[in-house]
């Protein structure tokens, strides 16, 4: 499903990411480990060509993406949860919801309220603008949202951050079913060891923006040396 090669991320004259190359089949999850500043979110910048400099082959569905805009890679059914959310104050979570439906470009999705419905903590806000939600509120609201696009491919970008563990725990569940009843291939950058293997099946770890493992989660936990080399703090 997306296939990226030799992958090369530039901000001005710093060069972040070195040819990087990672798959996510159709249906997969997959994790991309890292510590802070490792090139997390800037590989998915780059996949959806919204911010750096990006040299190197992004593949998706067999098509080139070249340099195709953002707003028609998420047209493509890839959608990308951003670090900071990003929800509208003013608008109700069902209103949120809707707007990212304008990313379907004619593939089937659930309405808002349907996509609410998978969301426990949601379900009962659904009238209540987006600033006026807590911050898990807010990251279970911009997750919500994503599906409204019917992705076929799904970024989460550091999710867990900053959330309590009761939220963390009831996420989990939350965005499998989501993910196995429409489909969704997963994308999750994150530090969360634990969250990962419980929401993926295959992981990739970056250290200063270069790939230095991938494998499924039992090559991981056979080589205990790699928690401790490029993902402890």
């Amino acid at each position: 499903m997306l296939e990226v090669r030799d992958l090369n991320a530039f901000y001005g004259d710093a060069h972040i990411l070195h040819n990087v190359a990672l798959q996510v089949e159709a249906g997969q999850r997959v994790a991309l480990l890292g510590r802070n500043g490792a090139g997390k979110s800037t590989f998915l910048k780059s996949v959806m060509n919204a911010g750096p400099g990006v040299n190197g082959s992004v593949r998706f569905e067999g098509k080139n993406l070249g340099n195709l805009p953002s707003y028609q890679r998420a047209r493509l059914g890839i959608a990308l949860v951003p670090e900071d959310r990003q929800i509208i104050p003013h608008l109700s979570v069902l209103e949120n919801i809707a707007m990212a439906g304008h990313a379907r470009s004619g593939r089937p999705a659930l309405t808002p309220g349907q996509i609410a419905e998978h969301f426990s903590m949601l379900e009962p806000l659904v009238k209540r603008y987006g600033g006026q939600l807590s911050g898990g509120q807010q990251q279970l609201l911009a997750i919500a949202r994503a599906f409204a696009g019917a992705p076929k491919l799904l970024f989460l970008d550091e999710p867990t951050e900053g959330l309590a563990p009761i939220i963390v725990q009831g996420m989990v569940d939350e965005i499998l079913d989501i993910c196995a009843n429409n489909g969704t291939a997963l994308l999750l950058c994150e530090q969360n060891i634990w969250f990962s293997r419980a929401c993926t099946d295959y992981v990739y770890i970056i250290d200063t923006g270069k790939l230095v493992f991938h494998g499924d989660w039992r090559a991981f936990d056979a080589n205990p040396e790699i928690t401790q080399r490029y993902l402890s703090v």
